[in-house]
């Protein structure tokens, strides 16, 4: 209480000339007491609330009582009486007391005036805020979110409230709720059909709540939903996300009981500390008009189930100071708009352990296309709802529990109330993986097609659009008999489902007549293949092969399918040699894997004849067909429309069960309407079978593939119907264009016909061949060594001295320090295969290192216009080798073109003597590798590069000869000319010891020769070989010092310690099958070891001795990067002296002179 209150307590009491009449109406107590309590409305007031008021004010207030039945009577006792405080919620008491205030012109106060207009508003006036202040700023709050329909929830007490909501917008939807009974059965049948998604509830608290709990129990109150409430209604909320709109200052009241004692308290307050002596009625009239707290209001909201205050609204505005939050846990606002039904869908293009699957994204703009028709009432379902998925990308093809799990289980929230599936690997996998994280949700299979499918007894929540490969087989037995085929050859892998497939195919054959003319021994290859596995079942490829049989039937998933058809190629099978049929038509491009042979699956694997269900069917077909390709700008693929059906299929039985006022949350009623549902779809008339997980058809479709000439894409394409159950069982409509181009029906036998000359079944290794070719290769090894030897021993046996002193850095030095990064790509591509363990990493170490073999396809042709583009470049790099080392240009400076070719060597020398040097060395070598031969002669053997090039005659022999001379030339020469260029640099800091520009010219050439040899011969051997010799050329880079700068060393050092590492995995990759990635992964952390021992190393160790200067001008310095032969021997004389150590400086420069 303030100074002025006490000061009045002194006095004459202040206040207490202002008399406050307490008309509780409908209960009577003893006169003799203090104050007479009358009520009529327990939830507001009761003895205890009145005894605090009391309490309060019994200093400063002088009150009386009487019974309300003699209020009138009251007032002439007690004239001096300005207030009646009148607590009744009984609306035809409040009138007549306002009628009597009006009369007698007393103030009356009541907790809040209903119908405002039917009181006196002259001398009545509300203890708390107005009805239309508290409607005035919800309404404020609504328009601040945009909310301008949803449903409101009243009780009788509040029935008045519907008028204003209505006049606020028209589409809000009105229930009143009279009871506490049957709530949740209202909320079943009455409120989830609505399919609202914003609840407006104006009851009592207690009804509030168990309104609250059975929405929240139905899962109305979730991400995209939701709930506001007024003060009344909001007292014991506790459901996160919720919205109340409270009286300022009123914001932690726990009932109407505590809510309006409080009002009634501040509001006596006010008046005490506004008034001075004497006091009219008059003075409060004017003092209750300026009461401030009635349009004030705060916006409360339910975090963690406590009570925020994170915003205000005052005269038509709100303010938001904290972050709020909604239904779901979600700081996105609600819209407007339709009930969300959640549901996923596997739809991303991820392959563990295989490329992307870049169709599946492709095939749901099917799904996407029908939920997005749903969601804009254009099928006519679901009219109140949207509805809403979420995709996952945790594997198309193939399952991978180690990679599915966690990816869904991050996500698993989102999973919905229905799943589309996709290939049967992945609906299996998907399912028990649901059930072992406690998930139980309707499955839709839209390509899955695998025989347990079917069982219900196995999969009992799975139910398929897609035909089963069981059905398919039937039906392409049939069909191959149909047309007139008899024979054929199968392969299948040891996948269970495509074991089930053989089998069914195996018992329709003999149902139909066919035969199959490859052994049964050797039909059956393990799974999970890859192109270094699938060699060792060779046997069974050539048993196809020397069957003649032109129909080939094929069991495998991709990318195993594409190895079976590019080891068939390999063995000799082209354009039109084989009819192949698969179970799916999951072959439709090849821009799904990236397949260093793709031409060759194009070739073995058109035409692909596949039986399918029906796609595009009649007008909801080709409706569903023109809105795909409108919405997504693309010609559809025929697995779309069973990806539309399937999103159709769901949001039918959806639709089924909201109109039945069934609880759609509820999995296993959902998948009992699923299964009932009969429609006619994209795919034509849809039902599922009683006993099954089957769909029932009766048509179906042939569907074959082709290449598309625009894009060279393998696509498929629709050319007829097959009618097993019609009297005409076929119908072709486009010819069948076999692999030859033409539309005839081939024969079940074809003639064999190779791309080389000879049949494959005769090839074999040539043990002669391989020898000659090892000691070729190891011959200029010898050569190598030899002449390296003697070049140091006569001209480069000199030391280096070391770098002490900071020097600024030069572009010769960048140069120098760029080929650590080449070398490092170089002994990659010439060591161990690296492609299993990283295809992206070979091609980036075959372009660096210019690998011409590995870089380019040399095939055709091709491989001799390399070799003689690879002979003009040495022959210019000789003759550029002349006039620099003989000083050609010097000597005859009247010939403008030696001028010229001086000039041209500057640049040109360090490209084709250095970084060409393993290229040019490499590529030479192949023309002497002719290990496979079809005979026991050399004249028998061919050339590996190119087949139609037997070997030791002809071309061929003209072709090694100059190959022979060339190296003869090119390597010592090479080897002379490596420790040169550095002498010719003035600005050069970094220097290069002669002595390991000899060594590694050797390591390089030995290291090239096992590539061309052992390598071929066995991977693991060489591996071990090529990791034991880098080991040792490490050892001699720590020990001799190869660089006058320590810290150069020291990452020459390391670069060659990474490629040391990256060998021995690459040996291990190549002789075990899978784990690869592992492999990779242990490169990545071996190399990031290296990189962070050497850093750590070189900032203990090794300083830095060179630096840049700012804002250098490099262009000078480019060009003075390659100046050889362009300085005078004066010019010489001064280069030497200034870096070279007195030792050498005393020599007369003779080691130069040699050099020229």
């Amino acid at each position: 209480m303030n100074k002025k209150s006490a000061k009045k307590k002194q006095g004459i009491s202040g206040i207490g000339f202002v008399k406050i009449l307490c008309l509780l109406s409908m209960l009577n107590l003893s006169s003799s007491a203090d104050i007479i309590i009358a009520q009529n409305n327990k939830n507001i007031a009761s003895e205890n609330w009145i005894k605090e008021i009391k309490n309060q004010f019994n200093l400063i207030i002088d009150w009386h009582h009487c019974n309300h039945s003699a209020i009138s009577e009251c007032l002439n006792i007690y004239p001096d009486t300005l207030i009646v405080l009148d607590l009744s919620d009984d609306f035809e008491i409040q009138l007549s007391l306002s009628q009597l205030c009006e009369e007698n012109k007393k103030i009356h106060l009541v907790p809040q005036r209903r119908y405002e207009s039917l009181y006196h508003d002259k001398w009545t006036y509300n203890i708390v805020t107005s009805h239309s202040a508290q409607m005035n700023a919800y309404f404020t709050v609504l328009d601040y979110f945009n909310w301008t329909q949803g449903l409101v929830i009243a009780d009788e007490d509040n029935i008045y409230n519907k008028n204003e909501f209505l006049e606020y917008s028209a589409t809000f939807n009105y229930l009143a709720v009279e009871s506490f009974t049957n709530i949740e059965s209202l909320v079943n049948r009455v409120i989830k059909p609505l399919g609202t998604t914003l609840y407006y509830i104006f009851t009592n608290s207690v009804l509030s709540s168990i309104i609250q709990e059975s929405l929240k129990s139905k899962k109305l109150l979730l991400e995209g939903d939701g709930l506001i409430l007024n003060q009344n209604s909001g007292y014991d909320c506790k459901i996160d996300g919720a919205i109340i709109i409270t009286v300022k200052g009123q914001e932690y009241a726990s009932s109407q009981k505590e809510f309006l004692f409080k009002s009634t308290e501040n509001l006596l307050q006010y008046l005490f500390n506004s008034t001075a002596e004497p006091v009219t009625a008059e003075e409060i009239r004017y003092l209750m008009k300026g009461y401030s707290q009635k349009n004030q209001f705060s916006i409360i909201n339910i975090q963690e189930g406590k009570r925020e205050i994170i915003g205000s609204v005052f005269d038509g505005e709100v303010k938001i100071v904290k972050n709020l939050i909604f239904p779901g846990n979600t700081h996105n606002a609600p819209k407007s708009d339709k009930k969300i039904l959640h549901v996923s869908i596997s739809g991303g293009a991820t392959n563990p352990g295989t490329p992307p699957m870049t169709t599946i994204p492709l095939f749901c703009n099917g799904a996407y296309t029908a939920w997005s028709l749903i969601n804009d009432n254009t099928l006519g379902i679901l009219k109140n709802f949207q509805v809403r998925y979420f995709i996952y990308d945790c594997g198309t093809l193939n399952y991978d529990e180690k990679f599915a799990r966690p990816c869904f289980t991050k996500d698993i929230d989102k999973i919905g109330l229905a799943h589309i599936s996709s290939a049967s690997v992945i609906a299996t996998g998907e399912m028990k993986l649901f059930t072992s994280l406690n998930v139980t949700i309707p499955v839709v299979g839209s390509v899955a097609l695998g025989h347990a499918l079917s069982s219900t007894a196995l999969y009992p929540m799975f139910t398929r659009i897609a035909i089963s490969n069981d059905y398919i087989l039937a039906l392409s037995s049939l069909f191959l008999k149909v047309l007139g085929w008899n024979k054929l050859c199968v392969l299948y892998s040891d996948d269970p489902s495509n074991k089930v497939s053989y089998s069914t195919l195996i018992e329709n054959a003999k149902k139909y007549g066919l035969e199959i003319l490859n052994p049964e021994s050797l039909r059956e290859i393990p799974d999970n293949l890859n192109r270094t596995t699938i060699k060792k079942y060779s046997d069974s490829l050539k048993a196809v092969f020397s069957t003649q049989a032109r129909l080939l039937a094929l069991f495998f998933m991709p990318p195993e399918l594409y190895y079976v058809l590019e080891e068939l190629y390999d063995l000799g099978l082209r354009k039109g040699d084989l009819v192949i049929f698969v179970s799916s038509s999951l072959f439709l491009t090849l821009g799904e894997y990236d397949f260093m042979y793709t031409y060759k699956v194009k070739d073995t694997g058109v035409p692909m004849i596949i039986i399918s269900g029906q796609n595009w069917v009649g007008k909801v077909g080709h409706f569903a067909y023109s809105k795909i390709a409108s919405l997504y700008n693309v010609v559809p693929y025929s697995y779309a429309c069973n990806y539309y059906d399937a999103a159709y299929y769901i949001a039918v039985a959806l639709d089924s069960m909201i109109n039945q006022g069934l609880d759609y949350y509820d999995p296993y009623q959902l998948n009992l309407t699923m299964r009932a549902q009969k429609f006619i779809g994209c795919t034509g008339k849809f039902s599922i079978d009683k006993d099954s997980n089957d769909r029932i058809m009766e048509n179906f479709d042939i569907n074959v593939n082709k290449i598309d000439a625009a894009s060279g894409n393998v696509t498929a394409y629709k050319i007829g119907e097959f009618h097993p159950y019609s009297s005409v069982m076929l119908t072709i409509d486009i010819p069948i264009i076999y692999g030859d181009g033409s539309t005839m029906k081939p024969e079940d036998l074809r003639n064999q016909d190779n791309e080389c000359p000879f049949s494959d079944k005769l090839v074999r290794t040539f043990t002669k061949g391989r020898i000659l070719a090892f000691g070729i290769c190891f011959g200029f090894a010898l050569i190598s060594f030899v002449s390296a030897a003697y070049i140091w021993k006569t001209w480069w046996n000199i030391n280096i001295k070391e770098l002490k002193e900071r020097q600024e850095i030069s572009l010769q030095d960048f140069i120098v320090q760029i080929t650590i990064g080449i070398e490092f790509f170089q002994f990659v591509a010439i060591g161990p295969d690296i492609t299993l363990i990283s295809s992206f990493l070979a091609k980036i170490s075959n372009s660096f290192s210019l690998n011409l073999e590995n870089s380019l396809k040399l095939k055709n042709g091709v491989f001799w216009i390399v070799i003689d583009g690879i002979y003009g470049a040495i022959t210019v790099w000789l003759i550029f080798c002349a006039v620099i080392l003989l000083r050609l240009d010097e000597k005859f400076p009247s010939v403008s073109f030696l001028r010229f070719l001086a000039w041209l060597a500057d640049y040109l020398m360090p490209i084709l003597g250095n970084l060409c040097f393993i290229p040019f060395i490499s590529m030479c070598l192949n023309v002497f590798v002719c290990d496979q031969s079809i005979g026991e002669d050399f004249t028998d053997s061919f050339l590996v590069q190119d087949c139609y090039y037997f070997c030791w005659k002809g071309n061929h022999l003209i072709y090694a000869i100059f190959s022979f001379i060339a190296l003869l030339c090119y390597e010592p020469l090479a080897i002379f000319c490596r420790p040169l260029w550095q002498e010719l640099q003035m600005n050069l800091h970094i220097y290069t010891s002669p002595l390991f520009l000899m060594v590694k010219s050797v390591v390089q050439i030995i290291l090239i020769a096992m590539n061309k040899t052992v390598k071929r011969a066995d991977s693991a051997i060489h591996g071990a070989l090529f990791a034991v010799i880098m080991a040792a050329y490490i050892g001699f880079i720590f020990r001799w010092k190869p660089y006058n700068y320590p810290r150069f060393c020291w990452w020459q050092a390391l670069s060659l310690i990474g490629v040391l590492w990256l060998s021995v995995l690459s040996t291990i990759s190549s002789n075990v099958e899978g784990g690869y990635l592992i492999l990779f992964l242990l490169v990545c952390i071996g190399w990031v070891l290296i990189g962070a021992v050497g850093i750590y190393v070189q900032r203990k160790k090794y300083p830095s001795l060179l630096y840049r200067r700012k804002g250098l001008d490099t262009t000078h310095l480019f060009r003075f990067a390659f100046t050889f032969g362009k300085l005078s021997k004066t010019a010489l004389s001064k280069i030497v002296p200034s870096r070279a150590s007195d030792e050498y400086a005393s020599k007369d420069f003779s080691i130069v002179k040699q050099a020229y």
